[in-house]
């Protein structure tokens, strides 16, 4: 499978997609469109997982959460990579070097997990924390037309 394929899906993305009242909801849906067209493998990793199904719980419940999960663990174009604990103290070690307070944990070990699978463009929502992230690793965001 190349790199190339494949694009590194932040919670953000998910959330909103199983979401239909959240304020990305319509950005969300355009990116899968997108993506679809290009036959495009979706990289999450055991973290984003964890957000995904326990953000979507909080906000819609145990049965939007559930759909969710199982669609992740079952759709063939979404690839669930693990944090180990190799790539959790790399993750670590990232996170004590990004001086932004609002990078996230999770954040880092996405980066971690890109680098080590040469994926070179992340979907996320959250423009300025990748931003940021952006000046000290080499990474493209996803563009939508919305």
């Amino acid at each position: 499978m190349e790199s190339s394929s494949r694009v590194f899906a932040d919670s953000n993305f998910f959330i909103a997609l199983f979401n239909s009242s959240d304020s990305l909801y319509t950005k969300a849906v355009s990116a899968a469109q997108i993506l679809d067209g290009q036959a495009t493998t979706l990289v999450i990793s055991n973290f984003i997982f964890l957000e995904v199904t326990t953000v979507l719980s909080q906000k819609r419940g145990k049965k939007v959460a559930l759909a969710a999960g199982n669609y992740l663990l079952s759709e063939p174009r979404i690839q669930v990579l693990h944090v180990d604990e190799h790539r959790q103290l790399r993750a670590w070690n990232m996170f004590q070097r990004v001086p932004a307070k609002n990078t996230s944990f999770v954040d880092c070990s996405n980066i971690v997990l890109m680098q080590d699978e040469g994926i070179g463009t992340l979907l996320t929502f959250d423009q300025i924390d990748a931003k940021i992230l952006q000046k000290f690793y080499r990474f493209r965001i996803f563009k939508t037309s919305s």
